[in-house]
């Protein structure tokens, strides 16, 4: 894998993630839903009933071109970032 190359993958993402904690609410650049207030717990947001891990591999194969295994590494890089600003408000 080129770890170089998912890390900017993963920094793509995460500047086109945009998340309002004024007025609550986060949208994924590979969603065309946004999330209001409530923001979701972490926990929540990645859970496998909300679907986002789907629409997150199709948009990696589309827009990137990245096989599974890479999608998996990206993943877990991008719920952790994103994980952490939630707890943090950025």
């Amino acid at each position: 894998m080129n770890y170089k190359f998912l890390h900017k993958v993963v920094d793509q993402i995460v500047r086109e993630t945009r998340m309002d904690y004024g007025m609550g609410e986060i949208q994924f650049p590979f969603s065309t839903s946004s999330f209001s207030p409530p923001l979701p717990s972490s926990l929540s947001l990645f859970s496998p009933r909300f679907s986002l891990f789907f629409l997150f591999t199709k948009h990696c194969k589309d827009v990137y071109g990245l096989n599974e295994q890479e999608i998996g590494y990206v993943w877990k890089e991008y719920e952790q970032i994103i994980s952490d600003k939630l707890k943090n408000n950025g």
